[in-house]
């Protein structure tokens, strides 16, 4: 295999195909990127077994081939490199890497012990990779830890995304939060589906694409595998083996809310982080207040304690306590822009969250019940 690269081009093609690959694969040959070279194009794909990542870059292919070369030091190899045409040259046994001034031998991998990448299914529709990579990041984070997230438990550590006509409908929880974004998209056809990944790799995935249109591919059949893909990058993915918890029974109907309150969704987190400098746990609870026109954010207990208020709109709270742990409850204010709204029913059951002048976004956040 003889090839001509461009060194940015290659240098991006290669840390976006090694970002997933295993740190100790169960097969040696997992450790590396597979290059394929055509006529006018290269493929560096890595795969763990469960997602498989093909980046592709043009090149200058003077003799076609396939090679496995160790794949993160192919990474740092490309991102160190000097800009301008980079020479790459391989056999069985080694892989010779040249730019002016500059040259690399890299042992090879054994292209035989490489196993078959899946095919990704057709794909379903197109979405706005800059949104898909916010919403797909928020969402993720109120999904359960991977430690956590076994067995029954399974489904909540992954994202759901369904497609419902020209939207998709992104979901998660942790039990503890629910958050449900709407989103629109491009639909080939009228093609329904849905799919379940784990939520860290899907973030990656999504944030790698943002700035490019995303097309997405659900699983077909039993297959199990879905896709990403921009025009240079697909990512395919196995897709959890459960079904995702049905949540939306859990969203408070706000015309049954004992009351509710509006604030700056800013001023609100702000308040939440200064009063949670004194808490001696990320996990301690922090007290919100109700009063006509403000809401007193406490945290701490005995000894340190802190107190900050906001101005804010209520409705039929007027003296209304109730506890939240505030990263929860920060995470699900980082979304709105402008004012939020939360509905209320008591202090021990879920309350609604949302921005008032955005109808994409819903969340609920489970209280703490505090020792009487």
């Amino acid at each position: 295999m003889k090839l001509r690269l461009d060194q940015k081009q290659l240098a991006d093609a290669a840390r976006r195909a090694h970002r997933r690959l295993p740190n100790n694969p169960l097969r040696p040959v997992l450790s590396g990127l597979l290059i394929e070279a055509s006529s006018d194009t290269v493929t560096l794909s890595g795969f763990d077994l469960e997602t498989a990542t093909r980046a592709t870059l043009d090149a200058e292919t003077l003799e076609p081939g396939e090679t496995v070369v160790p794949g993160r030091l192919l990474a740092d190899v490309a991102a160190a490199l000097p800009a301008g045409p980079v020479d790459l040259v391989a056999d069985e046994h080694e892989a010779t890497i040249t730019a002016p001034g500059t040259s690399f031998t890299l042992p090879t991998l054994p292209r035989r012990e490489y196993p078959a990448l899946p095919e990704p299914p057709g794909a379903s529709g197109v979405v706005d990779g800059d949104r898909l990579a916010t919403v797909i990041g928020h969402a993720a984070q109120a999904a359960m830890a991977e430690k956590e997230a076994v067995g029954t438990m399974t489904g909540f550590g992954g994202v759901h995304v369904r497609a419902d006509g020209d939207q998709l409908i992104v979901s998660a929880s942790d039990r503890y939060r629910i958050v449900r974004h709407t989103l629109p998209w491009q639909p080939d056809g009228e093609r329904a589906g849905e799919l379940l990944l784990p939520a860290p790799g899907f973030a990656v995935t999504a944030k790698q694409m943002a700035g490019h249109p995303v097309r997405i591919a659900f699983a077909e059949g039993t297959s199990g595998v879905a896709a990403l893909a921009t025009e240079r990058l697909t990512v395919t993915d196995r897709t959890l083996a459960v079904d995702f918890p049905d949540i939306a029974r859990f969203f408070p109907d706000p015309a049954a809310a004992a009351g509710w309150m509006r604030a700056d969704a800013d001023e609100l987190a702000e308040a939440v982080k200064r009063a949670a400098l004194v808490n001696e746990k990320p996990e301690q609870p922090i007290m919100l207040t109700f009063d006509r026109d403000e809401v007193t954010v406490r945290g701490g207990v005995e000894g340190s304690k802190g107190a900050s208020r906001i101005a804010a709109e209520t409705a039929d709270l007027d003296g209304f306590e109730i506890a939240y742990r505030p990263d929860f409850l920060s995470s699900l204010l980082t979304p709105v822009d402008g004012l939020v709204q939360m509905w209320f029913t008591t202090a021990t059951k879920p309350a609604l969250l949302a921005p008032v002048d955005d109808d994409t976004y819903r969340a609920v956040c489970m209280p703490v019940r505090l020792p009487k």
